[in-house]
């Protein structure tokens, strides 16, 4: 499992583990809890035709073609493709039903893009698609001639309309098309593949030309605006347009210090502008940053130490102590309109660190347990966290003063995923407790060490997937569900269809499997897999239904 995917399943389960209550003694397992998950085996057809140039009838390769059902969804009710060489596509393992048709050339053919429709010779339409059915059998002479494009084009330059601005990323948006194009060394640019319509011309910057970002606009005489709630429409109709070449104002900046309250430069903080434009910077040897490539409004900037720093996330303020606030909702907004606007010197406090080691009961080091320091409320950070290392010694933060926070392990995806997830409680030997309303309460004046628990086995769940026919559920998500519904523990089935969800507080439980998709089987036929959940009886022992599941406990 990928250290991002752990990451993920641990923070969906952190709000869950807050709903148990229950004593830290060992649990024991329940075994055998095997059911099947419904499957059926569908015969799928395929759509297929041609690709040609409307106005040479010449056959294009590179097109892709897009097929999505509006009849119906999930597994097998769209798919895609792409033309060969002699312009054929073929979209195989649909399932019956009605499909459109999306066809979306390279933009260097200047081609239009659009639907499948109705009406022949050429069946094309830029909005109105016509369904193509399947009931019986696959669908072929879907045959579409695209109409040619019209073009948009231009030349980028500063405010002085001389100065060329290159690598400016140009984007076209109408209802229902796009493109977008970048500006050469001499600022021009062109817009291909485009249908009649009207369009938005986006204009945004290559940080290193520092440049506004912004839209066409006639109302001024730049024919530039910084906000695109002012635009101008570039609208065709049946011929190319040119001469959109805006003449854009240089990007404002944000600048200013970031220092200790003993007034040492901090070194490597990351400063954020937040705002029409969200741009950062780091500060320098003397603790400076600009924040560069801004629009004129109104901005929120946010500090944030380098890697193992004391310097806590935090917002400038610009009445308080130091300009440096913890809570989001102090955060001041800062309102630029001048080309450089220079802020005071912002000094955070020095953060903290809580520190511990985490261990089973035995006092085995466990790695990848990780660690929230959860409270704090409203801080910019409300969960700051980190993983053990493979020693069991966890540090998080730097935290700013203040805070109150209770410590929770998760050990999910740690080492050991058989012990159970809980909160620090100041009684050793083992400073564990499973309810977050006994854990002991934290506040952060200073570093912290010593935060150390013992997490004791947890119960388990085991059992067989199996889908209709005996065949495993190979890789089937499975999950521990509590009787408020919230996942408590969750794992991948092996390749027997096998599973076991461990670290469970005693406590009673729902289990589900889900499949990932439907499996193609051969080239007409496909296997459609109906999650739901474990239901003691008669095989197949499924519940297709929370409701319907069997409630499993396990205790002491």
């Amino acid at each position: 499992m990928s250290h991002l995917y752990r990451v993920v399943g641990i923070l969906a389960l952190v709000v869950s583990v807050t709903l148990v209550a229950v004593s830290p003694a060992a649990a024991a397992s329940a075994t055998g809890k095997n059911f099947t998950l419904p499957a059926v085996t569908r015969t799928t057809y395929s759509i297929s035709g041609t690709v040609r140039a409307n106005a040479t009838s010449a056959l294009e390769p590179n097109v892709n073609v897009a097929a999505y059902s509006t009849s119906g969804s999930g597994s097998f009710t769209s798919g895609s493709a792409t033309t060969s060489a002699s312009g054929y596509y073929s979209i195989s393992h649909l399932l019956p039903g009605t499909y459109n048709l999306r066809f979306d050339p390279p933009r260097a053919t200047n081609l239009q893009h659009g639907y499948r429709n109705a009406t022949g010779p050429a069946y094309f339409s830029v909005s109105t698609p016509v369904v193509v059915t399947i009931t019986s059998a696959s669908r072929t002479g879907m045959n579409i001639r695209l109409p040619g494009g019209y073009k948009i084009s231009g030349k980028v330059t500063r405010s002085n309309g001389t100065t060329a601005i290159p690598n400016v990323y140009v984007d076209g948006e109408s209802l229902y098309d796009g493109t977008a194009a970048i500006t050469d060394s001499a600022g021009n640019y062109t817009l291909m593949g485009l249908s009649p319509g009207s369009y938005l011309i986006n204009f945004s910057h290559d940080p290193a030309a520092d440049n506004q970002t912004g839209c066409w606009y006639t109302g001024v005489a730049s024919k530039f605006a910084a906000s695109c709630a002012s635009h101008t429409a570039v609208v065709i109709s049946s011929a190319n347009v040119t001469g959109i070449s805006p003449k854009i104002w240089s990007a404002l900046k944000i600048t200013g210090y970031v220092k200790t309250q003993a007034s040492t430069p901090v070194v490597g903080a990351s400063v954020n502008a937040n705002g029409p434009v969200g741009e950062s910077a780091v500060t320098d040897a003397t603790g400076k940053y600009t924040i560069t490539g801004l629009n004129p409004g109104k901005y929120t900037i946010v500090v944030f130490g380098a890697y193992a720093s004391t310097v806590p996330y935090g917002y400038y303020n610009a009445t308080a102590p130091y300009y440096w606030a913890r809570l989001t909702a102090s955060a001041s907004s800062v309102v630029i309109s001048t080309p450089v606007t220079t802020l005071p010197t912002i000094k955070p406090p020095t953060g903290y660190y809580i520190k511990g080691k985490i261990t089973n009961t035995s006092g085995t080091p466990i790695n990848f347990v990780y660690v929230n320091a959860v409270g704090g409320a409203d801080t910019a950070v409300p969960t700051p966290g980190n993983e053990t290392d493979p020693s069991g010694n966890y540090a998080i933060g730097p935290i700013p003063p203040g805070g109150t926070y209770k410590i929770n392990a998760l050990p999910y995806a740690s080492s050991d995923p058989s012990l159970e997830a809980g909160w620090y409680l100041k009684s050793p030997p083992n400073n564990f407790t499973a309810a977050s309303s006994s854990a002991l309460s934290i506040l952060v004046s200073g570093n912290i060490s010593g935060i150390n628990m013992r997490l004791p086995k947890g119960a388990s769940i085991s059992g067989i997937v199996k889908i209709t026919g005996g065949i495993a559920c190979n890789g089937c998500f499975v999950e521990a569900l509590n009787l408020t519904g919230s996942m408590v523990a969750y794992t991948e089935a092996s390749s027997s269809g096998a599973y076991t969800l461990e670290g469970l507080p005693a406590g009673s439980y729902h289990v589900g499997a889900w499949p990932w998709a439907g499996t193609v089987i051969d080239a007409t036929h496909v296997r459609i897999i109906t999650g739901g959940y474990y239901k003691s009886g008669l095989a197949p022992n499924f519940s297709a239904t929370l409701a319907g599941a069997t409630a499993i406990a396990v205790s002491p």
